[in-house]
Protein backbone atom coordinates (compact mmCIF):
# COMPACT_ATOMS: atom_id res chain seq x y z
CA UNK A 1 0.00 0.00 0.00
CA UNK A 2 1.26 3.65 -1.10
CA UNK A 3 2.88 5.73 2.40
CA UNK A 4 0.41 8.70 0.79
CA UNK A 5 -2.91 7.92 1.83
CA UNK A 6 -4.47 9.84 -0.31
CA UNK A 7 -2.42 8.73 -3.64
CA UNK A 8 -4.58 8.23 -6.24
CA UNK A 9 -4.35 5.21 -8.33
CA UNK A 10 -6.03 5.77 -11.28
CA UNK A 11 -5.47 8.96 -13.76
CA UNK A 12 -7.43 11.91 -14.72
CA UNK A 13 -8.18 9.95 -18.50
CA UNK A 14 -8.57 6.76 -16.75
CA UNK A 15 -11.29 8.40 -14.59
CA UNK A 16 -13.22 10.19 -17.64
CA UNK A 17 -13.88 7.28 -18.99
CA UNK A 18 -14.52 5.47 -15.97
CA UNK A 19 -17.00 8.05 -15.54
CA UNK A 20 -18.57 7.37 -19.04
CA UNK A 21 -18.64 4.00 -18.15
CA UNK A 22 -20.77 3.94 -15.06
CA UNK A 23 -22.93 6.95 -16.86
CA UNK A 24 -24.00 3.83 -19.23
CA UNK A 25 -25.14 1.65 -16.50
CA UNK A 26 -28.51 2.66 -15.84
CA UNK A 27 -29.50 2.92 -19.19
CA UNK A 28 -27.76 -0.61 -19.72
CA UNK A 29 -29.55 -2.13 -16.84
CA UNK A 30 -33.28 -1.02 -18.21
CA UNK A 31 -31.97 -2.89 -21.61
CA UNK A 32 -31.33 -6.18 -19.92
CA UNK A 33 -34.46 -5.93 -17.97
CA UNK A 34 -36.66 -5.63 -21.34
CA UNK A 35 -34.21 -8.70 -22.74
CA UNK A 36 -34.85 -10.75 -19.45
CA UNK A 37 -38.82 -11.34 -19.88
CA UNK A 38 -39.07 -10.69 -22.94
CA UNK A 39 -36.92 -13.19 -26.08
CA UNK A 40 -35.21 -11.30 -28.86
CA UNK A 41 -36.23 -12.24 -32.23
CA UNK A 42 -32.74 -13.23 -33.05
CA UNK A 43 -33.21 -15.70 -30.51
CA UNK A 44 -36.35 -17.06 -31.04
CA UNK A 45 -36.88 -17.11 -34.47
CA UNK A 46 -35.86 -19.87 -36.77
CA UNK A 47 -36.52 -22.79 -33.81
CA UNK A 48 -39.69 -22.15 -33.06
CA UNK A 49 -41.15 -24.59 -35.30
CA UNK A 50 -38.40 -27.05 -35.70
CA UNK A 51 -37.21 -27.89 -31.58
CA UNK A 52 -40.69 -27.13 -30.02
CA UNK A 53 -43.60 -29.40 -29.74
CA UNK A 54 -47.08 -26.98 -30.98
CA UNK A 55 -47.98 -27.08 -27.33
CA UNK A 56 -44.30 -25.70 -25.93
CA UNK A 57 -44.15 -22.26 -25.75
CA UNK A 58 -40.97 -19.65 -25.58
CA UNK A 59 -39.37 -18.97 -22.21
CA UNK A 60 -41.05 -15.78 -20.08
CA UNK A 61 -37.62 -14.68 -20.04
CA UNK A 62 -33.78 -14.43 -21.21
CA UNK A 63 -31.00 -16.47 -19.30
CA UNK A 64 -28.51 -15.11 -20.75
CA UNK A 65 -29.80 -11.36 -19.97
CA UNK A 66 -30.33 -12.50 -16.71
CA UNK A 67 -26.76 -13.57 -15.92
CA UNK A 68 -25.51 -10.56 -17.36
CA UNK A 69 -27.29 -8.50 -15.02
CA UNK A 70 -26.29 -10.64 -11.98
CA UNK A 71 -22.40 -10.35 -12.94
CA UNK A 72 -22.73 -6.65 -13.72
CA UNK A 73 -24.61 -6.26 -10.24
CA UNK A 74 -22.30 -8.30 -8.42
CA UNK A 75 -19.08 -6.60 -9.84
CA UNK A 76 -20.50 -3.14 -8.56
CA UNK A 77 -21.46 -4.44 -4.97
CA UNK A 78 -17.67 -5.43 -4.98
CA UNK A 79 -16.10 -1.91 -5.71
CA UNK A 80 -18.29 -0.37 -3.31
CA UNK A 81 -17.97 -2.35 -0.77
CA UNK A 82 -14.41 -1.96 -1.15
CA UNK A 83 -14.67 1.93 -1.19
CA UNK A 84 -16.52 1.88 1.72
CA UNK A 85 -14.53 -0.11 3.84
CA UNK A 86 -11.31 1.47 2.76
CA UNK A 87 -12.45 5.14 3.00
CA UNK A 88 -14.71 4.79 6.09
CA UNK A 89 -17.70 5.01 4.28
CA UNK A 90 -20.99 4.46 4.81
CA UNK A 91 -23.43 3.38 1.60
CA UNK A 92 -26.60 5.16 1.72
CA UNK A 93 -27.92 5.03 -1.96
CA UNK A 94 -29.89 2.45 -3.38
CA UNK A 95 -28.98 -0.90 -4.07
CA UNK A 96 -30.27 -1.24 -7.71
CA UNK A 97 -27.75 -1.26 -10.56
CA UNK A 98 -28.46 1.94 -11.33
CA UNK A 99 -28.20 3.18 -7.95
CA UNK A 100 -24.79 1.47 -7.30
CA UNK A 101 -23.85 2.90 -10.16
CA UNK A 102 -24.56 6.40 -9.65
CA UNK A 103 -22.89 5.91 -6.17
CA UNK A 104 -19.58 5.15 -7.66
CA UNK A 105 -19.61 8.10 -10.11
CA UNK A 106 -20.29 10.64 -7.58
CA UNK A 107 -17.72 8.57 -5.20
CA UNK A 108 -14.73 8.18 -8.04
CA UNK A 109 -12.45 10.22 -6.39
CA UNK A 110 -12.83 7.70 -3.33
CA UNK A 111 -12.45 5.22 -5.63
CA UNK A 112 -9.59 6.21 -7.18
CA UNK A 113 -7.97 6.44 -3.55
CA UNK A 114 -8.66 3.06 -2.91
CA UNK A 115 -5.94 0.33 -3.51
CA UNK A 116 -6.66 -2.07 -6.34
CA UNK A 117 -8.38 0.39 -7.99
CA UNK A 118 -6.30 0.44 -11.09
CA UNK A 119 -8.56 -2.66 -11.88
CA UNK A 120 -12.08 -1.40 -11.93
CA UNK A 121 -12.19 0.05 -15.19
CA UNK A 122 -10.98 -3.16 -16.88
CA UNK A 123 -13.25 -5.21 -14.93
CA UNK A 124 -16.64 -3.12 -15.12
CA UNK A 125 -15.97 -2.48 -18.77
CA UNK A 126 -15.85 -6.44 -19.09
CA UNK A 127 -19.33 -6.75 -17.79
CA UNK A 128 -20.55 -3.64 -19.11
CA UNK A 129 -19.46 -5.08 -22.97
CA UNK A 130 -20.92 -8.63 -21.77
CA UNK A 131 -24.34 -6.98 -21.26
CA UNK A 132 -24.28 -5.09 -24.49
CA UNK A 133 -23.33 -7.92 -26.38
CA UNK A 134 -26.99 -9.33 -24.72
CA UNK A 135 -29.00 -6.65 -25.96
CA UNK A 136 -27.23 -5.16 -28.85
CA UNK A 137 -25.63 -8.38 -30.69
CA UNK A 138 -23.07 -7.93 -32.86
CA UNK A 139 -23.92 -9.23 -36.69
CA UNK A 140 -22.90 -12.11 -37.76
CA UNK A 141 -20.59 -11.72 -41.00
CA UNK A 142 -21.99 -12.85 -43.90
CA UNK A 143 -20.22 -16.01 -45.48
CA UNK A 144 -19.84 -16.21 -48.62
CA UNK A 145 -20.75 -19.60 -50.66
CA UNK A 146 -18.75 -20.43 -53.83
CA UNK A 147 -22.00 -21.68 -55.05
CA UNK A 148 -24.07 -19.42 -54.57
CA UNK A 149 -21.60 -16.28 -55.71
CA UNK A 150 -21.43 -18.30 -59.02
CA UNK A 151 -25.10 -18.70 -59.15
CA UNK A 152 -25.73 -15.10 -58.53
CA UNK A 153 -23.29 -13.62 -61.25
CA UNK A 154 -25.48 -15.67 -63.63
CA UNK A 155 -28.23 -13.99 -62.41
CA UNK A 156 -30.41 -10.69 -65.27
CA UNK A 157 -30.91 -7.59 -62.81
CA UNK A 158 -31.07 -3.97 -63.11
CA UNK A 159 -28.80 -1.66 -61.94
CA UNK A 160 -30.60 -1.18 -58.53
CA UNK A 161 -30.50 -4.80 -58.26
CA UNK A 162 -27.06 -5.28 -59.21
CA UNK A 163 -26.26 -2.37 -56.32
CA UNK A 164 -28.73 -4.40 -53.65
CA UNK A 165 -26.76 -7.15 -54.38
CA UNK A 166 -23.21 -5.66 -53.92
CA UNK A 167 -23.60 -4.52 -50.30
CA UNK A 168 -23.55 -8.20 -49.71
CA UNK A 169 -20.56 -9.32 -51.55
CA UNK A 170 -17.70 -7.86 -49.23
CA UNK A 171 -15.77 -4.67 -49.04
CA UNK A 172 -14.33 -4.89 -52.85
CA UNK A 173 -17.65 -4.06 -54.55
CA UNK A 174 -19.47 -1.30 -52.05
CA UNK A 175 -18.71 1.13 -54.32
CA UNK A 176 -20.56 -0.89 -57.05
CA UNK A 177 -23.72 1.72 -56.67
CA UNK A 178 -26.33 2.89 -59.03
CA UNK A 179 -23.64 5.95 -60.03
CA UNK A 180 -20.98 3.73 -60.30
CA UNK A 181 -22.93 1.27 -62.85
CA UNK A 182 -23.88 3.70 -65.13
CA UNK A 183 -20.12 5.47 -65.27
CA UNK A 184 -19.08 1.87 -66.56
CA UNK A 185 -22.05 1.82 -69.47
CA UNK A 186 -20.99 5.17 -70.55
CA UNK A 187 -17.79 4.08 -70.62
CA UNK A 188 -18.59 1.15 -72.78
CA UNK A 189 -17.20 -1.26 -70.34
CA UNK A 190 -20.64 -2.83 -69.75
CA UNK A 191 -23.68 -3.42 -72.46
CA UNK A 192 -27.14 -3.89 -71.56
CA UNK A 193 -29.00 -7.36 -72.63
CA UNK A 194 -30.65 -7.30 -75.69
CA UNK A 195 -34.04 -6.93 -75.35
CA UNK A 196 -36.93 -5.70 -76.41
CA UNK A 197 -38.18 -4.62 -73.47
CA UNK A 198 -41.29 -2.86 -72.47
CA UNK A 199 -41.15 1.01 -73.17
CA UNK A 200 -39.92 2.26 -69.42
CA UNK A 201 -38.28 -0.91 -68.33
CA UNK A 202 -35.07 -0.64 -66.90
CA UNK A 203 -31.86 -2.23 -68.63
CA UNK A 204 -31.14 -5.36 -67.24
CA UNK A 205 -27.30 -6.68 -66.98
CA UNK A 206 -25.50 -9.91 -66.68
CA UNK A 207 -24.31 -9.16 -63.06
CA UNK A 208 -20.89 -11.31 -63.34
CA UNK A 209 -19.82 -9.08 -66.38
CA UNK A 210 -20.57 -5.69 -64.04
CA UNK A 211 -18.96 -7.28 -61.10
CA UNK A 212 -15.59 -8.18 -63.07
CA UNK A 213 -15.62 -4.66 -64.97
CA UNK A 214 -16.16 -2.70 -61.47
CA UNK A 215 -13.17 -4.10 -60.44
CA UNK A 216 -11.58 -3.58 -63.74
CA UNK A 217 -11.78 0.01 -64.81
CA UNK A 218 -10.54 2.47 -62.77
CA UNK A 219 -11.87 4.80 -60.66
CA UNK A 220 -11.91 8.46 -60.93
CA UNK A 221 -9.67 10.12 -58.90
CA UNK A 222 -10.32 14.56 -59.28
CA UNK A 223 -7.38 15.99 -60.13
CA UNK A 224 -6.14 18.04 -57.36
CA UNK A 225 -5.08 21.67 -57.24
CA UNK A 226 -1.47 21.46 -57.42
CA UNK A 227 -1.51 18.93 -60.08
CA UNK A 228 -3.76 21.41 -61.81
CA UNK A 229 -1.41 24.13 -61.26
CA UNK A 230 1.15 22.39 -62.63
CA UNK A 231 0.20 22.09 -66.51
Amino acid sequence: MTEHPNHLYLDRAELRALAELLREIPDLDEDLGIARTRQSRLSTRGDYRMNRRPSEQPLPYNPAASRAADELHAVLVSWVRLVCEQRGLDYAGSPSTPGLARWLDRNLIALAMTEGAEGAPEEIRTVVQAALWIVCPPVAPVVLDEAMVAQARRHRLNASGIASLAKELGAQYQGLTVRRIQTLRNAGRIVPLPGPWAPGWPELYTVGAVLDEHLLYPTRRRVSADARDSN
